[in-house]
């Protein structure tokens, strides 16, 4: 089993932006990503299940590269406008290629 470095950029945020923010991540080279409700507790105070609009968690894993982007672009653009965080992981993952990894 061989394994590739890559990175995953996690956003939370207000679902009013989701399907912008989601064209944006594959303009700025994302081969895909992972999209899904999410509520809790944070500096906002609590975001409850029944709340109007939801909060979005999106997971995208990309090269250093894109990663870098995609957060510039999302600290640029929303992080002052909304109610949203965003952050970066390490993450090894099967099948690099998918990810755009150049596998040798």
């Amino acid at each position: 089993m061989q394994t590739v470095a890559m990175k995953r950029v996690t956003i939370i945020g207000d679902e009013t932006v989701k399907y912008r923010i989601l064209q944006e991540i594959e303009g700025l080279g994302a081969t895909g990503y992972t999209d899904c409700p999410a509520h809790g507790k944070g500096a906002r105070g609590i975001r409850p299940r029944h709340a109007e609009p939801a909060n979005a968690k999106i997971e995208v894993i990309a090269t250093a590269e894109v990663a870098g982007q995609i957060l510039e672009h999302i600290s640029r653009n929303y992080l002052d406008k909304y109610a949203m965080i965003a952050f970066l992981s390490d993450v090894e993952v099967l099948q690099g290629e998918k990810f755009g990894a150049k596998v040798v």
